[in-house]
């Protein structure tokens, strides 16, 4: 793994449990409150990644890139898509495998894990997203290339936004517990996604977030 990926591996390592735990609910009342109210726009680029692809995901190749416990991936596999995620976080993929084989998709889901920049993918996608990827990533064109390469559709993704009240308490906690996390402005994503040879065809704000579709061109 290159750069800061492998500080990034070992914190997903070992927050896995943890952070599912958002998804899952298994937290206390007060701690699913909070999760609803601090982390709302994680549950909203859900709902955005699930409006965009539509219902119609039956047969589709869909690449989830930094797939962690594999919420996204098994939500596309049930509708019908042939799911490949990919993560660093060896703990996190044993939960998503462990959500696939329960959810009875396991047959619709491939987990791999790899840095991007290493994966050998070998197909191309429908369908390609990144959500919750770019935070951790100190060089997001080299990633996007890849993506463009194994991307013949739509390509979603979502990325921090630069100077909102949440980003310096972030940063702070992320840095005490060893792993870097990143922001970017708008006018940088975009630049970034055309530079690697997307066409941005949306950016939404939502939350904290510049949700972006795009395709390749």
């Amino acid at each position: 793994m290159r750069g800061n990926i492998t500080q990034v591996a070992v914190y997903w390592n070992n927050v896995a449990s943890e952070f599912d735990a958002i998804y899952s609910g298994e937290k206390s009342r007060c701690g699913r409150a909070l999760d609803h109210w601090l982390r709302k726009d994680m549950f909203q680029r859900f709902d955005w990644v699930m409006k965009k692809v539509g219902g119609d995901v039956q047969g589709k190749t869909v690449c989830d890139l930094g797939c962690g416990s594999g919420r996204f991936a098994i939500a596309l596999a049930k509708m019908g898509a042939q799911v490949t995620g990919v993560d660093i976080a060896p703990e996190m993929l044993k939960l998503a495998c462990q959500l696939a084989d329960k959810s009875g998709i396991s047959d619709r889901c491939t987990f791999v894990r790899s840095d991007l920049l290493d994966w050998d993918a070998d197909q191309p996608y429908d369908i390609a997203i990144a959500i919750g990827f770019w935070d951790y990533i100190d060089d997001p064109i080299s990633r996007l290339q890849v993506i463009r390469k194994v991307t013949v559709g739509t390509f979603l993704s979502a990325w921090p936004r630069l100077w909102t009240w949440r980003m310096p308490i972030r940063k702070a906690r992320l840095a005490v517990r060893g792993c870097p996390v990143f922001f970017f402005t708008r006018s940088q994503v975009i630049r970034m996604l055309r530079e690697a040879g997307f066409e941005v065809l949306d950016c939404k704000v939502i939350g904290k977030l510049f949700c972006v579709e795009a395709r390749p061109v």
